[in-house]
């Protein structure tokens, strides 16, 4: 801010007998005893009055750094030892500022103890309201890609997604809100120990996999990801496919999607991986 500038009693009598000529008055005689006053307080500088600043002081919020949360994220998902004990860390936990905004922890869905396990990206709208993810018309377009290749979603599929909490207006998350999450992701798939995971969107495999690559590179290859750092412990293939927002905006990209399901399909056959779908369509 500014300094205004300084006023002294002969400027404010210069400027006083310039509006007194122009009106049209005579300047008035003030005096001997007054003139020696005036003359004395001329000598004197007066610095007009600065405005009052209020400051307000910072608001203190018990919110996390992010560093602080990010080791939080991860003592609560390692000291969880059971699906229900983790649910119940994720609807504890304020270190993401997503949760403050959704209507619902969404979880899972599906068959806890099943083989597959379908991990998606972000709650949408609808999963928010129903507290499940692959809801709306996004779930109904994965129930029959699952289905086209002899998969029912409930029996055969466990379901979840990387980011539990619906962003508002259905926006990205950010690396911060990824990073937050990706604790809970990882111990989620460690409980659930499946023998073959479907990793949907680019998001998704992105993260799991901890590359830059895109899905349309990734979609064509086959990964084996670790359940744990027991090396004892056997590792579950893992394939990318594209999400069903994606297909639901290009359509021309299903055939795509019908060739990875179909080398999904074809390599939990080879490694025995029980469905009861499959059984179902055989008649069995």
């Amino acid at each position: 801010m500014h300094a205004r500038p300084s006023l002294t009693l002969e400027t404010a009598a210069q400027a006083l007998a310039q509006w007194w000529e122009l009106a049209g008055l005579e300047p008035f005689d003030l005096g001997p005893a007054q003139r020696a006053r005036t003359q004395a307080l001329q000598q004197q500088t007066f610095e007009a009055p600065t405005p009052e600043v209020k400051v307000t002081p910072a608001r203190v919020t018990n919110a996390k750094k992010p560093v602080d949360a990010l080791a939080e994220a991860h003592r609560l998902a390692q000291s969880c030892t059971s699906l229900d004990a983790l649910f119940k860390a994720l609807e504890s936990f304020d270190g993401c500022g997503l949760r403050a905004n959704a209507r619902a922890t969404v979880f899972a869905d599906g068959r806890a103890e099943a083989d597959i396990m379908v991990i998606g990206e972000t709650a949408g709208r609808e999963d928010d309201e129903v507290g499940k993810p692959f809801q709306g018309p996004e779930g109904d377009l994965l129930t029959k890609m699952l289905a086209s290749v002899g998969l029912d979603r409930q029996q055969d599929c466990y379901l979840t997604c990387l980011i539990p909490w619906r962003p508002p207006g259905n926006r990205n998350p950010t690396s911060e809100e990824v990073a937050l999450c990706r604790p809970f992701l990882a111990r989620h798939i460690e409980l659930a120990a499946p023998k073959a995971i479907l990793m949907v969107g680019g998001l998704t495999a992105q993260t799991l996999l901890n590359t830059a690559d895109g899905i349309m590179k990734l979609r064509t290859r086959s990964f084996d990801y670790g359940l744990g750092t027991d090396a004892a412990v056997p590792k579950a293939y893992a394939q990318c496919l594209f999400s069903p927002a994606y297909l639901l905006n290009r359509p021309r990209d299903k055939a795509l999607a019908w060739q990875d399901l179909l080398r999904f399909e074809q390599k939990i056959s080879s490694l025995g991986v029980a469905t009861r779908g499959r059984n179902k369509a055989k008649g069995s």
